[in-house]
């Protein structure tokens, strides 16, 4: 084991002297360190129920359904492509040395509690969020992160048995993802059943996801009771519910270990997965996208040329990969997001519809900066149009702008039908929502010009997500203190849309210089 544990000490070795060489990726991961602690202090000291006093079944319900939902899809990625716990380094190192299977699948687990971690670090941010809402125990914050370390350590494990069980033949493959749907599709059934019998969505659903059926599934049960001591307490069954967990993993590590099984092929398809995710993460993409995607066969003529052609090219992919207009994937999550925050927040009252903005602009970040301008500003023949900076960067930026006022319509649209009678809140809110993927758009952009290439990807959205959030917060604050003082939606939104109507044009204008500098990337 000790060449292992060598390979492992490198690697860490590796990765703080590529640091020392990158004084300004280092300085940057100081600062986030210092605000992650800062983060964790702030989310140990602030007190619960801040905002609201939502209850304990709505607090068990809402991590039933999160970790039913992150259960359902790690057990298909399980069957379709396997999960690892390796890099194609270790395929060509570790692989081949004369090591035993056991040691090698011990390595991988030692190596991937780092991204359990980090997976940790990610719940932190949801620390605030959660104690403003529910009133914690004293050691809830403790709990919920232990939840979330716990299930980074299944997820790979559960993957792998899966794949390993599953793809012994084409049928048996067909028949797991078969039972694993039905089994999800009876849960969604039963979920519409008591909404519809009881004719009240979130008290309903609370009831539902509360059942002791959920209690008694394996993995289901004893994470969400682990989750749920952080607002009911510790109990006998919490340590019981830890116990059969770590149980479980060292089950499936022994099953892994001593069925005479192709372990090293069997995770090369995964391992191979996992490889290209990273590379897409490393160039900005959209990691779910990958693989084999659905395109209608579209033919279509160029009818413009210079700055315009980029516009009708990507008008082109779009009706391409969309399911009607510019109506994809991205829109379906978001809208469906920004409502069922609000349907889980009934306690807002008058503060509704601005939740749903604020929600689904901050959604938007994500798949904004995952769109299709940042892989054509990425190709040289933009450098070399003959056009105008402004026009170039207006018409590349052209489909997103759309694609963002399309989405405002429908998810706003829904809005009114729901709550929100005020057909002036709802146009503003529109015209708001699509200058925030604007800001988001030409504040990318300013970020690019600013820091350049950074260490990683990941730094890289950090840096834009602070840049993007700096220019808009004063915006939102002026508003929510003009519906304060003069209790008038209308007027909140109208200062909302002006700040960002001026943050996106001053964005814009600092944004043009970008195409002088194609080297910047």
């Amino acid at each position: 084991m000790s060449p292992l544990f060598y390979i492992i000490r490198k690697q860490l070795k590796n990765i703080i002297r590529g640091l020392g060489r990158k004084p300004l990726a280092l300085i940057g991961y100081i600062l986030i360190g210092i605000l992650m602690v800062g983060f964790i202090l702030f989310a140990l000291v602030m007190p619960s129920g801040s905002l609201r006093h939502g209850s304990n079944e709505l607090f068990k319900a809402i991590f039933t359904a999160l970790i039913i939902v992150c259960l359902y899809f790690s057990l298909r990625q399980g069957i379709e492509k396997g999960s690892s716990y390796f890099r194609f380094s270790d395929v060509n190192l570790v692989f081949t040395a004369p090591v035993r299977q056991n040691k090698v699948l011990l390595y991988g687990f030692i190596k991937h509690m780092g991204t359990s971690f980090l997976i940790v670090l990610f719940m932190i941010f949801q620390i605030p969020n959660i104690k403003n809402n529910f009133m914690l125990t004293g050691y809830g914050v403790w709990i919920i992160l232990l939840t979330a370390l716990l299930y980074s350590l299944l997820n790979p494990i559960i993957g792998m048995v899966m794949y390993i069980y599953t793809s012994k033949s084409k049928a048996v493959r067909i028949m797991a993802k078969r039972i694993i749907d039905a089994l999800m599709a009876l849960a969604v059934l039963g979920l519409f059943i008591n909404i519809i019998t009881a004719g009240d969505f979130l008290n309903s659903a609370v009831r539902y996801l509360n059942s002791a059926i959920f209690s008694w599934l394996p993995l289901i049960g004893q994470l969400v009771t682990i989750a749920s001591a952080a607002v009911y307490g510790i109990t006998p069954v919490f340590f019981l519910s830890i116990a059969i967990l770590f149980f479980i993993i060292a089950a499936f590590l022994f099953i892994l270990y001593k069925n005479n099984l192709d372990y090293y092929e069997d995770v090369l398809a995964a391992t191979e997965y996992t490889e290209l995710k990273i590379k897409a993460k490393r160039k900005g993409r959209d990691v779910s996208a990958m693989g084999k995607k659905n395109v209608r066969n579209i033919r279509s003529k160029f009818s413009v040329n210079g700055a315009a052609a980029i516009f009708q090219k990507q008008m082109l992919e779009y009706r391409k990969a969309s399911y009607f207009l510019f109506f994809d994937k991205s829109s379906i999550i978001i809208i469906l997001a920004g409502i069922i925050f609000r349907l889980f927040m009934p306690e807002l009252s008058e503060f509704k519809i601005f939740a749903v903005l604020f929600f689904s602009a901050y959604m938007l970040f994500f798949f904004v900066i995952q769109g299709k301008w940042p892989q054509e500003i990425e190709k040289p023949y933009i450098f070399l149009i003959p056009e105008p900076d402004g026009k170039k960067l207006l018409y590349t930026t052209l489909t997103e702008n759309i694609k963002n006022f399309l989405d405002g319509i429908l998810l706003f649209a829904i809005s009114y039908i729901f709550f929100e009678k005020n057909i002036v809140v709802i146009f503003l809110c529109i015209i708001s929502y699509t200058l925030y993927g604007s800001v988001y758009i030409y504040g990318d952009i300013v970020s690019r010009r600013l820091f350049g290439a950074v260490h990683s990807k990941a730094m890289q959205i950090f840096i834009k997500l602070f840049v993007s959030f700096f220019v808009l917060i004063p915006g939102v604050i002026i508003g929510l203190l003009a519906f304060s003082l003069l209790e008038s939606k209308e007027a909140a939104f109208m200062i909302i849309t002006l700040w960002n109507l001026t943050a996106a044009a001053l964005l814009f204008l600092a944004s043009k210089g970008v195409f002088k500098h194609i080297e910047q990337e």
